[in-house]
């Protein structure tokens, strides 16, 4: 069969499908809202729905603005009821769609199914394909390491509530959707839907107050316990099994090269709600969720190992367990009574007894309970030999080894904790604390003098900190209390649960020395945290090479680093401040060049990208997204923040979880490809130079957009919600690092979000037209296409544009246009038309006969569909933006109903900020 027939034919099966979920989940949100409503209340969605599937079909009298004017005559009532009613139905849209998903993954995974692209093992038989042999390969595995780091967020706007319920309906429809079921299983899940789609409809969709600190610590624990700790180790077991897959005759040893990590609890910049409280709570839950998790372990395994002496013959063979056993049964006699009356002879079984009451005594002290992760590690170590040893290996390398993994990945930590806080509140600590000591007048030094006043100060063993700290100001006795609190974690949970501190907006060497200082004013080791420059306005992208070589000169930063080289590049900040072209290119020069200076400082360099949701934050498929980088900068190694908007989507089931972290290592991997085979130096030149000219054209046309910078915040203070963002309770983080909604103060998460929502999306495609047309005027378009075709980093460029302007709707933007005066409406004259240059230049690099730029892609499926119900949420938003900001009575009401539009638009576009 033809294989784009064959394509064809599945993509058909797979929308009737979906489109057979979206009308059952469809049906039962109509059912329930008719229950709760009345029919009368569901004839006016229906009729408004209908109204805006003509409006998209060209059918409409009147068109947009007909349907504007409609939606503007309604009743708050009425707009309220299209908001909910649209949103849920977004909800379940998004539980469809999942379910889908795990539908194609599981019938990927059937029996004689042909290897797919971006798994496991398609990487290692990618890497065997090209030339690697098992050195090669082993060489590759043990440098690997891959650390996704959950991080809270400004825009995330769905309640734990609504979370929780969307989680129902979605294990309901899984129970509808499984053939393997009987009827009455099937029916019982139905039921449960209707359930679930009931507790979501009478649930409010707006927080009365902003999440605390704690409320997001919470959410965050959630999917390590729903998801993170089952699929980390079957993700182990996956690269285990491909390599072996991949090279039969040869043996790999697989360490534990998937980490986690969290900014939440630790992430302080501009946050004044994480204090040294937040963090000591964020530690201790992370522990006490990972232990709770041994404890079951250790339960489910004492019903698996019931394996009796008597039964795997007599002689030597688990000696080593034996005299475990005499070890456990003197240091625990109270448990020995209890075990050797249930287990006298199931040795193994009796070891697990020793275990769960030394993990259940975790926390105290004395030989009852473990000392460290590594005992009970070495313990499960022990069962896995000795079971081995006994002819068991079937028992030893099933739950047993996935345990054994999980430890060796989680720890006593479960994950580790970055500290993050920005330098200048570092420098006010640190003035703060020389003035103390009879330096006065460090803030007014100049760079030059501030680096060898401390480097020499680092150099002493003591740097006579008094440990009395009564007389310092609130600030510095809570970052110093901060660090108490990390290095008692470290000391109780292993060093892995905090070994990083990430310094935003790093301008110059001192500014990592402040931290340096910090730490050892909190009289912790000097080794103890790492300090990670984060790199986020356009000029420090830019001086990234210069900045870290200067770095690697200081002797106290060099040992502090440890040969382990991490710099965190931030996408956010740059792509505000330069646009979309410039941010991205900015972006990978800085890796090129923080790669060849790790390189001639013999460091092991880790870039930790600072990656939103939005395609304006560094956004869209993983894999593309690091295939897309510099190879000499991956090498192996990869930290990435998973924002909240995303973590419930990427993590929320273990099929799609385990799915999306094998796409994420696969690039990882298969980038050592690329970097043992890397393009000529002067292709590799010349490809910058275009690239080089592209984006100085783009900040070009950026640049004219900011010209006017009060024109331009007027602009999206009237067109866009991002005023009534920075109001609302949607995360604990506020939406400014200061009072006020000035462009230069505006954090960039809630600039992206707020363009998004009002279908400008601006962020993630302005200025890709001018740079495209750069190209051809200059290069022509075979040499653009060639760049598409064989540059992944182009590729992606192009691409994520594609997808943003997808999210996007000019003409709907217009109508958020009509909100702002004549004067800053002007600056949407200025959007539009770079949009109209974008979607040109796109279609001339892309539609060259072979590829015609209409081909739909799922996305574009996808957003077909949702288009309407965006539309009715989109309208209804806008008409609340100006009865909102008329401040009439019903204010607190209407912003209410604000927020579930915002709520329900984020659902529709299933990307935040």
């Amino acid at each position: 069969m033809d294989s784009r027939l064959e394509n064809d034919l599945s993509t058909s099966t797979a929308d009737a499908e979906l489109d057979t979920d979206l009308d059952l989940l469809g049906a039962v949100l109509d059912d329930t809202l008719a229950e709760q409503e009345g029919q009368s209340r569901l004839a006016l969605v229906e009729r408004v729905r209908s109204m805006a599937r003509a409006l998209r079909a060209g059918q409409l009298d009147g068109g947009r603005d007909a349907f504007a004017t409609f939606i503007a005559g309604l009743d708050t009532g009425s707009l309220e009821l299209l908001a909910r009613a649209c949103t849920h139905r977004f909800h379940l849209a998004n539980v469809a769609e999942e379910q889908q998903r795990v539908r194609r993954l599981r019938a990927r995974d059937r029996p004689g199914t042909p290897p797919q692209d971006a798994t496991l093992l398609a990487a290692c038989l990618e890497l065997a394909r090209s030339g690697f042999g098992p050195v090669e390969a082993q060489a590759l595995v043990t440098r690997l390491f891959v650390m996704p780091v959950l991080t809270a967020h400004p825009t995330e706007a769905r309640r734990r509530s609504m979370l929780d319920h969307i989680a129902d309906a979605s294990a309901a429809l899984d129970r509808v959707d499984d053939t393997r079921l009987g009827l009455h299983e099937r029916t019982a899940g139905e039921r449960a839907l209707r359930e679930a789609v009931l507790a979501m409809w009478t649930t409010a969709e707006s927080r009365t107050v902003h999440p605390s600190p704690a409320d997001e610590i919470r959410a965050g624990l959630h999917v390590f316990e729903r998801t993170l700790l089952e699929v980390t180790p079957q993700v182990v077991r996956a690269l285990e099994e491909a390599l072996a897959t991949a090279w039969p005759d040869a043996r790999f040893d697989v360490g534990p090269f998937i980490r986690w990590g969290t900014w939440i609890g630790g992430d302080r910049d501009g946050n004044p709600n994480v204090t040294a409280e937040v963090t000591r709570l964020a530690l201790e839950r992370h522990r006490a969720l990972v232990h709770e998790r041994y404890l079951a372990d250790v339960q489910s395994l004492g019903r698996e190992l019931s394996v009796s002496a008597t039964r795997v013959g007599a002689g030597n063979r688990h000696a080593e367990l034996e005299l475990s056993l005499e070890e456990e049964r003197t240091r625990l006699p109270e448990v020995a009574a209890r075990a050797r009356k249930r287990s006298d002879v199931e040795p193994w079984r009796e070891k697990l007894w020793y275990m769960r009451a030394r993990l259940q005594a975790a926390g105290g002290r004395g030989d009852a309970a473990y000392p460290d992760a590594r005992s009970y590690l070495d313990d499960l170590l022990l069962l896995e030999r000795t079971l081995g040893a006994c002819g068991l290996q079937r028992l030893a390398h099933g739950r047993l080894r996935d345990a054994r993994r999980r430890v060796e990945v989680f720890g006593f930590h479960l994950a580790s904790l970055d500290l993050r806080q920005h330098s200048a509140v570092h420098e006010q600590a640190v003035a703060e604390l020389l003035a103390r000591g009879g330096v006065i007048g460090y803030a007014s030094l100049p760079e030059a003098e501030r680096v060898p006043l401390l480097g020499g100060l680092l150099d002493r063993a003591d740097i006579r900190v008094p440990r009395d700290r009564s007389d310092l100001s609130r600030a510095t006795r809570e970052l110093l209390t901060t660090l108490d609190v990390v290095g008692r974690a470290r000391r109780d949970m292993g060093p892995e649960a905090c070994e990083r501190y990430i310094i935003s907006f790093t301008s110059s060497v001192s500014d990592v020395l402040e931290v340096l200082f910090l730490v050892r004013a909190a009289h912790l080791a000097p080794d103890e945290l790492r300090p990670v420059p984060l790199l986020e306005q356009l000029e420090d992208l830019e001086n990234a090479g210069q900045l870290v070589g200067e770095m690697l000169q200081v002797a106290a930063i060099r040992s502090a680093l440890g040969g382990q080289l991490e710099v965190m590049v931030g996408y956010s900040d740059s792509g505000k401040q330069a646009g979309y072209v410039a941010s991205q290119t900015a972006l990978q020069h800085a890796q090129v060049a923080l790669a060849r200076v790790a390189r001639d400082e013999l460091m092991e360099l880790t870039v930790f990208h600072g990656r939103g949701g939005a395609i304006g934050r560094g956004g869209g498929p993983a894999n593309r997204a690091i295939r897309a980088q510099p190879p000499q900068a991956v090498r192996g190694r990869l930290r990435v923040t998973e924002q909240g908007e995303t973590i419930s989507a990427r993590y929320g089931r273990r099929e799609i979880a385990q799915r999306d972290l094998e796409q994420m290592i696969h690039a990882v991997l298969v980038a050592g490809i690329a970097e043992r085979a890397p393009w000529p130096e002067d292709v590799a030149q010349r490809r910058r130079r275009i690239l080089d000219r592209a984006a100085t054209a783009a900040r070009t046309e950026y640049d004219a957009l900011l010209a006017d910078r009060d024109r331009l915040a007027r602009y999206a203070i009237a067109a866009t919600p991002i005023q009534e963002v920075a109001e609302l309770p949607l995360a604990s983080r506020p939406a400014s690092r200061r009072p006020g909604l000035k462009f230069e103060e505006l954090r960039a998460i809630p600039w992206v979000f707020s363009w998004t929502q009002s279908r400008h999306a601006l962020p993630g495609w302005f200025g890709l037209g001018r740079a495209l047309d750069e190209i051809f005027a200059t290069d022509g378009v075979l040499v653009a296409r060639s760049l598409y075709d064989e540059w992944p980093f182009f590729r992606a460029l192009v691409d994520n544009a594609r997808m943003a302007l997808a999210r996007g709707d000019i003409e709907v933007a217009a109508h958020y246009a009509r909100l702002a005066d004549a004067d800053a409406a002007t600056v949407f004259a200025q959007i539009r038309a770079e949009h109209t240059r974008t979607e040109a230049a796109l279609r001339r690099l892309l539609d060259d006969g072979a590829r015609p730029l209409e081909q739909p892609t799922t996305l574009d499926r996808s957003v077909t569909r949702r288009n309407p119900d965006l539309d009715v949420l989109s309208h209804v938003q806008i008409e609340l933006l100006r009865r909102v900001r008329a401040a009439t009575a019903e204010r607190e009401n209407l912003r209410g109903i604000l927020f579930v539009t915002i709520n329900g638009i984020a659902a529709g576009l299933q990307t935040a900020g």
